[in-house]
């Protein structure tokens, strides 16, 4: 069975006389640093966008992404923890006056360390039972093919039975094999959902 988000239809992103996108994409920045870097920043901009359930198009959704990379502007190795990624969105919350709960699990480089796999989907689905979509750092894609290497995704839906996730990035859904990720990935990476604190 298929876990999705309650609203999933608040992540889409249209553009004003064009197509609708799900999610956001790091190519929407002026700036080539920017464009390069930025997927951390759009990462934590679709869990804000959708938590907050902000409306509007493709212009007010770039608005968010640049406000979210000055809070989160990525170093020389980007954005690669999961510290990094939750501090700034905590702050840029504060700031924007938002009453928001962060939950994170870590995957460690070393594989000893790692959280079992029924661990990993039980994060998963509780988060994305939870309506909180959920950031994914993949810090190695193991032998999985479409999915970038150093890279934040936004998760959307489970497939327990299957092992796979539905992402977006770069503005487009599609799955991957996560079961496959966890078993090959040599550096790991994280999982950080968001969701609004009750006032």
């Amino acid at each position: 069975m298929k876990i999705t988000l309650v609203e999933p239809e608040f992540m889409n992103i249209p553009e004003p006389g064009g197509e609708t996108f799900i999610g956001g994409s790091q190519d929407w920045y002026d700036k080539r640093w920017s464009r390069i870097s930025g997927c951390g920043p759009v990462a934590a901009s679709n869990l804000v966008w959708y938590a907050s359930r902000m409306r509007g198009d493709k212009n007010r959704y770039e608005l968010l992404m640049r406000d979210m990379f000055s809070f989160m502007a990525p170093g020389i190795h980007g954005v690669n923890n999961s510290k990094f990624f939750i501090d700034a969105v905590l702050r840029y919350g504060v700031e924007a006056g938002l009453k928001i709960k962060l939950d994170v699990l870590e995957v460690p480089k070393m594989v000893s360390s790692r959280p079992d796999i029924n661990v990993v989907f039980e994060f998963l689905s509780n988060s994305l039972r939870s309506d909180a979509p959920v950031a994914f750092l993949n810090l190695s894609n193991g032998t999985v093919k479409n999915l970038e290497n150093w890279h934040w995704v936004t998760i959307l839906t489970l497939d327990q039975a299957c092992g796979f996730v539905e992402i977006s990035d770069y503005g487009k859904m599609f799955a991957i094999d996560l079961s496959e990720w966890l078993k090959t990935t040599k550096l790991g990476g994280c999982f950080v959902s968001l969701s609004q604190r009750e006032k």
